[in-house]
């Protein structure tokens, strides 16, 4: 039985079957290879009997959730099909206690969780089609059901994304990754998921909302200010210049190793510079254009210094001509 003090090396020496497959469930690892070792070990080949009398259903019910997974993620369809089977077999009679499962433990076979399962399998085997009629009966009882709402989206990204016979409209896509970020707005990975979407159709300003949503859950990744500085700075203007600026140098208060960011402030403040410049708008702040100049020079000295090491003389002459042409007319 798993205690506190317990790693999964330790439970695996000591052969303690159900004790690794609930370490990997409650840290949330990706060791596909080893849950079908451990699982098949506990409840057999077949996944049909248990070894060391695990008597226990909702156990039984979860380790088989688990290796029905597992198997999904090697590719090993045949083994996710008997998980699915054995859960089917198990899961008739009974009343129900709540959670998809019945008062013994086990699956509830028309449960969300059960269907759950089902719809991965159907993935699996490409059925993209059955397991989106499933999503969708998923959806019609519950429009909030998230599980659903994304691997919805996810079939519909994919089958986008098929360099053949892709046949699903951009705005379908679009719209069932909004679904899903209406019910779930804190999902800082559906928001860059977004942001990707929109760069892709040349949304930048969509694309800038999208990782501002980003920030909002992830306010210290260097990288995130650095693209979101980078869309900003092809909206172009004085005003996204601006934040382009800002957001870069963000970004290198973060990481001020980040050579994409260094080179990005030197380009976003020297555009800042041209913009103001060229802009009919006549409340331009003299400030804002002396601390644009410094940040060029901030810019151009990091960029420098990051390629002071480099033993290729010829990238130094090319950095060194770069730097050069934006620090020039400086003054």
């Amino acid at each position: 039985m798993m205690g506190p003090g317990d790693d999964l090396d330790s439970l695996s020496k000591n052969n303690d079957h159900l004790g690794v497959l609930r370490y990997i469930r409650a840290h949330e690892l990706r060791e596909s290879e080893k849950v079908i070792q451990h699982g098949q070990a506990l409840l057999g080949e077949q996944v049909k009997n248990s070894k060391f009398g695990l008597r226990d259903e909702a156990a039984r019910s979860a380790a088989l959730e688990q290796i029905c997974l597992a198997a999904i993620d090697i590719d090993n369809h045949l083994l996710a099909e008997r998980c699915l089977e054995e859960l089917k077999q198990t899961s008739t009679g009974g009343a129900i206690s709540g959670g998809g499962k019945n008062k013994d433990g086990s699956l509830v076979k028309d449960s969300d969780r059960y269907r759950r399962l089902l719809g991965r399998c159907l993935e699996a085997a490409n059925d993209y089609e059955g397991a989106l009629l499933l999503y969708e009966k998923m959806l019609k009882e519950n429009p909030s059901n998230l599980i659903a709402l994304q691997r919805k989206y996810c079939i519909l990204r994919q089958q986008k994304s098929e360099t053949t016979g892709g046949v699903t409209p951009m705005n379908v896509v679009l719209e069932a990754l909004n679904e899903y970020l209406g019910q779930q707005l804190s999902d800082v990975s559906g928001w860059y998921e977004m942001s990707q979407l929109r760069l892709s159709l040349a949304d930048f300003k969509g694309a800038a909302y999208a990782l501002e949503q980003v920030i909002l859950g992830s306010p210290l990744d260097a990288d995130i200010h650095r693209e979101l500085g980078e869309v900003y700075a092809t909206i172009g203007g004085v005003e996204y210049s601006t934040y382009a600026r800002k957001h870069m140098a963000q970004a290198l208060e973060l990481d001020p190793t980040n050579i994409r960011a260094q080179f990005g402030l030197l380009c976003v403040a020297n555009q800042y510079l041209d913009e103001s410049k060229s802009s009919s708008k006549k409340n331009i702040d003299e400030h804002e254009r002396l601390v644009a100049k410094e940040l060029v020079k901030y810019g151009a000295d990091s960029v420098s210094k990051s390629y002071k090491g480099s033993k290729d003389p010829k990238m130094i002459a090319t950095v060194k001509r770069v730097i050069d042409d934006y620090t020039e007319n400086l003054e």
